[in-house]
């Protein structure tokens, strides 16, 4: 029997380097992580990340900005902090670019819109659950909406006394359509 391992020459780190940014767009520090667990000398690693920087194929900032921007209508402003983080991003470019990227106000308009998306869904996948099973008892939909559509909103990474003023905003709203 023949092996299946193939014996083909190591790629050079800059092919290495390459290969990884033609799937996806690597932070320096991302590429640097990689290329060190593939078994790169560091000192080749830095001269291809200098490279890579030259050639305008690695930017950090840019990555930051366009990762923000895509993340800006599902995310807060401190989960994309604390994936951008993850990613190996420097903190004061991280805020520049929030800076740029997100208002002071908009996060909150955001929280809302996601909320009241999801208040609509939670209402209707509530009425289908109870429909099922009338003889069961279920906690009120107003409560059980309401915690839903909060722990959503926390797992997204709303501080917290934003996600209660939006609650008791959408509370004031259901209300006020239940009467009309």
């Amino acid at each position: 029997m023949v092996p299946l391992t193939k014996n083909k020459p190591k790629k050079s780190a800059w092919e290495a380097a390459l290969d990884s940014l033609s799937r996806r767009a690597l932070t320096n520090c991302e590429l640097e992580t990689r290329l060190t667990e593939k078994g790169y000398e560091n000192q080749e690693i830095e001269k291809v990340i200098a490279k890579l920087t030259d050639y305008g194929y690695l930017n950090d900032q840019e990555l930051a900005l366009n990762y923000s921007k895509s993340r800006l209508k599902r995310y807060s402003r401190r989960r994309v902090i604390s994936d951008m983080k993850n990613r190996g991003i420097a903190g004061t470019l991280i805020e520049q670019v929030l800076q740029e990227v997100y208002s002071g106000d908009e996060e909150s308009k955001l929280c809302l819109a996601l909320a009241q998306r999801w208040w609509a869904q939670e209402e209707q996948r509530w009425e289908e659950k109870t429909s099922k099973d009338p003889d069961k008892k279920s906690p009120p939909v107003e409560l059980w909406v309401r915690q839903r559509v909060a722990r959503k909103l926390l797992q997204r990474g709303y501080p917290s006394e934003m996600v209660r003023n939006v609650i008791m905003e959408m509370r004031i709203e259901s209300s006020h359509l239940g009467q009309a």
